[in-house]
C-alpha cells in the first residue's frame, strides 16, 4: 500500500477530507502504522480504577488491553452526593486524583490530540482523556468550564443519572426519565452557554445520557462534533423508546449530522423484542449501524468500571476488548473498518473540537 492509497482509505473509513489535514498522517506513517490497523484503541468512557464500581476495572487490566488512550469520568453529578457545590468538589476531588497519578508518571493527561500515541501503550505512563460525567459539577457558573480545562479536563457528559435517581440538571434532561416522546424541555438556556464554551475551549461534548430533546437541541447548536461515549443502538425497526440508555437511529442521526460519534459499550442483555448476549451480536450491531450511516461514525466506549448490570458472554474487564477485534474479523469487517471503530472516528471527532475552537478563537466567534 503506497502513500496515495493510504490517504484515500483512511479518508473514506476513518477521516472527512476536512479534518485529513488536522490529523497527524505523517505520523501515522512514519510510525508504520497502515500494517497495523486492527491494533490501536481509543476508549471513549471509563472511570478511575479504584475508584469505581467494578473491582476488575485496575490498571493491569488497562495495561493488558493494549491501549492508545483511555477516558477516565470522575463523577460530577447529583447522583450519589448531595450539598451546595458537593459536585464541583467531588469533581475536583477526582481530578487531583488523576494528576497525583500524572505526577507519579502511571499517566499522561491528553491536552491536546498529537498527545495521543498512534501506536499502544505497552509501557510507560497510560494516555489519559480526562473527562467529568455529570454537567451538575459546573453548577450556574459558566467560568468552570475554563478552570476544567486548565486543569486537563477535554471531555464533559453533560447529564448523568441513574434508573433510580434523575439525572436532569441544570444543563439538560436525563434520557432515563423521559421516553423518546416525553415531555422533555431539552437544553436549557445555561445548557447552550454551556455547549458554546465546550466549543470554543476544543472539548468534546457528550450527550450520553442525555434525554432526545436535549441531544436534538445539543446537535442544532453545537459549531464541532458530538459523542456518545457509551450506550448501543435499538434495532432500526424501533422508532420508539421507553425511558432507557439505548438509542434509537434517529437519535444517533443527529450525532451523525454532526460529525460526531456514538460509542458502543459491551452491555449484555436478554431482552423482550431483542437481544445482545454475545460478540457476534454486537458486530452485527455495528454492521447494521454501518449500512444505515457508514463505519466512521461509530466507536468504542466501554463505560469499564461503571458498574454495567451484565456483559456480553466473554466480556470480563478491559482487556476482553481483544475478543470484540476477533468477532469483528469472523463477521467480515475489514482492518481499516475496525481501526475506524477502535480508534480513529474518536480521534478524528477529538481532533476536529480542537481544530473548531482554534479557529473560533482566531474569529473570536
Amino acid at each position: 500500500m503506497n502513500r496515495r492509497e493510504f490517504l484515500a482509505k483512511l479518508v473514506r473509513y476513518g477521516l472527512s477530507a476536512g479534518a485529513l489535514s488536522a490529523l497527524p498522517v505523517e505520523r501515522l506513517l512514519a510510525q508504520e502504522f497502515y500494517p497495523r490497523l486492527a491494533v490501536p484503541i481509543i476508549d471513549a468512557h471509563a472511570h478511575l480504577p479504584g475508584y469505581s464500581w467494578d473491582e476488575e476495572h485496575t490498571f493491569d487490566a488497562i495495561r493488558r488491553a493494549e491501549l492508545c488512550a483511555i477516558s477516565m469520568a470522575v463523577m460530577g453529578d447529583n447522583k450519589t452526593i448531595v450539598g451546595r457545590d458537593s459536585t464541583y468538589a467531588k469533581a475536583k476531588e477526582g481530578i487531583e486524583f488523576v494528576r497525583q497519578w500524572e505526577a507519579q508518571k502511571r499517566i499522561k493527561i491528553v491536552r491536546r490530540p498529537s498527545d495521543i500515541p498512534l501506536q499502544p501503550v505497552l509501557s510507560g505512563p497510560i494516555s489519559v482523556i480526562l473527562s467529568i460525567e455529570g454537567g451538575d459539577a459546573l453548577g450556574t457558573d459558566i467560568e468552570r468550564l475554563d478552570e476544567f480545562y486548565g486543569l486537563g479536563v477535554r471531555m464533559i457528559t453533560l447529564v448523568h443519572g441513574t434508573s433510580e435517581v434523575s439525572g436532569d440538571n441544570q444543563i439538560g434532561n436525563d434520557m432515563r426519565q423521559y421516553p423518546s416522546d416525553g415531555d422533555d424541555d431539552g437544553l436549557s438556556d445555561f445548557g447552550y452557554q454551556v455547549v458554546r464554551r465546550m466549543n470554543r475551549l476544543g472539548m468534546v461534548v457528550d450527550v450520553a445520557h442525555a434525554s432526545t430533546q436535549t441531544l436534538y437541541d445539543v446537535a442544532s447548536c453545537t459549531r464541532a462534533p458530538i459523542i456518545d461515549s457509551h450506550t448501543s443502538p435499538f434495532p432500526p425497526s424501533v422508532t420508539w423508546r421507553p425511558p432507557s440508555r439505548l438509542r434509537l437511529y434517529e437519535e444517533m442521526a443527529a450525532i451523525v449530522e454532526t460529525g460526531g460519534v456514538v460509542c458502543t459499550w459491551p452491555y449484555g442483555f436478554d431482552g423482550n423484542t431483542f437481544d445482545r448476549l454475545t460478540f457476534a451480536d454486537w458486530v452485527e450491531e455495528i454492521k447494521v449501524f454501518k449500512s444505515h450511516f457508514g463505519i466512521r461514525f461509530i466507536g468504542l466506549g466501554t463505560d469499564s468500571g461503571g458498574g454495567l448490570p451484565g456483559y456480553v458472554d466473554g466480556w470480563e474487564d478491559i482487556s476482553s476488548v481483544g475478543l470484540l477485534q476477533d468477532a469483528m474479523r469472523s463477521g467480515g469487517l475489514g482492518p481499516l473498518e475496525i481501526s475506524s471503530f477502535m480508534s480513529l472516528n474518536f480521534l478524528r471527532v477529538f481532533t476536529r473540537c480542537h481544530a473548531v475552537a482554534r479557529v473560533l478563537g482566531y474569529l473570536n466567534a
